[in-house]
């Protein structure tokens, strides 16, 4: 997401920075990993300003590792150190022939191994290092980290991963997976004796995604919660004003495989069934979209000149998101089963902590949190009508929503902690 809720904002915040401040970690040292951070676009920024927040709170030593290109001031906020020259989220291994993709494979493990291995030598030990956006193209190097440093260098590796390895076929819940699969198959199961003797931790943030990756390579990660910072308890739906609109806001860079096609159609077709209406919209649109052919995919004309409907084009601070999450009323999700049966949605999380429903894709990671801990209506994946009708009762029964998300949004709060996640991190749950 291009930025999402922050250490110590509100009340919450000041709870749980008392709880863990200067107190279990001191004397303990973290290294955390993540080649594409540059800037505040992406979920990248906001998840490791949370990891690195956190720990230091816990009084650990937190050092970071990002991109060469990482904005002076996030270098400066989070105390980076701006090494890597590349990133493979870039796609910059995405070439017509497969031979040279999988010689990218290789090549950039190989990058990641030696950068890291320097620095390790140069500023480790350290207890743990975190690398929370692990791929194909970083696996086997981080194996040859720890064959080189481990246990001298590095105590523990933890490699979190949060995307799909395989795919899922229409009303499947069982991953397939490409013959390509087979070298990150592989690659995982080279950890195998460092698993065993607690050198190395496989982790994800999805109990779908765990079973997806123990499929494919027989070793199920452990399944930790958010790191972000829940916001402040939300205001009572009593103070609510009779008649005032409901905020609709999709936030997070927009993108076809959360459904934008979906959305703006589904918008499209509220606005006409309901002219009177009292939903309004914002769409979080700060990044370029290509559609299935790669061709740019831009926003709806009409509804760009519809005064009930506000796209975000600029990029956002911190701030500038956790307002626009404070002044949502619910948030509309209405992400492609494909790609998120087993992801996690950061921005759900911030929804059910907030205490805002949730209008969401049904058999995803998204019902399964909702369901649990938030409140909201679960629509068919790809269904335009479906979606518009959702936005329509969404309205006229706001009130009775909203107040069973903000009476859940407590114990939303506990299931995604800091102290939740530090635990997890440091084996002290």
């Amino acid at each position: 997401m291009s930025a999402g809720t922050s250490i110590g904002s509100g009340a919450g915040g000041e709870r749980e920075r008392s709880a863990i401040e200067y107190t279990i970690l001191r004397g303990r040292r973290m290294l955390v990993v993540e080649e594409a951070l540059k800037n505040e676009s992406g979920h990248w920024y906001e998840y490791v300003k949370s990891v690195a927040e956190l720990n230091r709170l816990a009084g650990a030593e937190t050092v970071v590792v990002s991109h060469v290109d990482t904005d002076p001031a996030i270098r400066r906020e989070i105390g980076a150190h701006a090494l890597f020259p590349w990133t493979s989220w870039d796609n910059v291994y995405r070439y017509p022939q497969a031979w040279r993709r999988y010689l990218g494979i290789a090549h950039h493990n190989i990058r990641v191994y030696r950068v890291m291995s320097r620095f390790v030598k140069q500023h480790g030990p350290f207890d743990i290092v975190f690398a929370p956006t692990v791929a194909i193209h970083h696996v086997l190097g981080w194996r040859l980290l720890m064959a080189r440093h481990g246990g001298r260098g590095i105590g523990q590796i933890i490699l979190l991963f949060r995307n799909n390895a395989g795919s899922y076929a229409d009303d499947s819940k069982t991953p397939v997976f490409k013959r390509s699969t087979n070298i990150l198959k592989w690659a995982l199961q080279s950890f195998r004796p460092l698993l065993a003797r607690g050198r190395a931790r496989f982790a994800t943030d999805s109990k779908k995604l765990a079973f997806e990756y123990r499929h494919l390579c027989g070793i199920e990660p452990e399944v930790f919660p958010s790191p972000r910072i829940a916001p402040p308890a939300p205001p009572s739906p009593l103070l609510r004003a009779p008649g005032a609109p409901v905020i609709f806001s999709c936030l997070g860079p927009a993108r076809f495989e959360k459904g934008i096609d979906v959305m703006q159609a589904a918008i499209g077709a509220y606005l006409e069934r309901h002219p009177l209406g009292r939903a309004r919209f914002v769409i979080q649109w700060n990044d370029p979209i290509l559609n299935a052919d790669g061709a740019p995919y831009l926003p709806d004309p009409a509804l760009r000149a519809d005064p009930r409907v506000e796209l975000i084009e600029q990029t956002m601070s911190s701030a500038a998101y956790d307002a626009a999450v404070a002044r949502t009323d619910c948030m509309l999700l209405p992400y492609r089963r494909a790609s998120y049966f087993a992801r996690i949605s950061g921005v759900a999380v911030e929804a059910v902590t907030a205490g805002v429903p949730v209008i969401y894709t049904r058999d995803t990671w998204n019902e399964d949190l909702v369901v649990d801990l938030g409140a909201g209506i679960g629509v068919a994946d790809n269904d335009v009508s479906g979606l518009a009708d959702a936005i329509a009762t969404m309205v006229e029964d706001f009130n009775r929503f909203s107040a069973e998300a903000v009476a859940r949004a407590d114990a939303a709060r506990r299931s995604h902690s800091p102290m939740a996640f530090v635990s997890k991190a440091w084996g002290l749950d």
